[in-house]
């Protein structure tokens, strides 16, 4: 299983924008069956601005797809004064253990 976070950042005063395009980019882009969503999002206040994160885990073989769609899904954030965003890749540790030798204890 391959996980995808996406955290993004923009300034308070921008809140209500970048929920308003929250909501115009879900109608637009919806969850597709190849994706799993861990967390939908998760919002918080931070000294630098808002700070949210989500996390949906990829279908085996769906991972290009999912990156795909995650982008286009920041990329009409892209209006937004200030929203910064960042995408990451993480395996989860029965993946990872592997492949320095170890397992997953059960």
């Amino acid at each position: 299983m391959v996980l995808i976070m996406v955290t993004s950042w923009f300034p308070p005063s921008k809140s209500a924008e970048a929920g308003k395009k929250y909501l115009e980019v879900m109608k637009k882009y919806p969850t597709e069956s190849f994706e799993k969503p861990v967390l939908l999002v998760g919002a918080r206040a931070t000294k630098d601005g808002m700070k949210t994160i989500s996390i949906t885990e990829a279908k085996k073989g769906d991972l290009e797809k999912l990156l795909n769609i995650e982008m286009k899904r920041m990329l009409m954030f892209g209006a937004v004064e200030g929203f910064r965003y960042e995408i990451e890749t993480y395996l989860s540790g029965a993946e990872a253990m592997p492949m320095v030798g170890l397992g997953m204890p059960e």
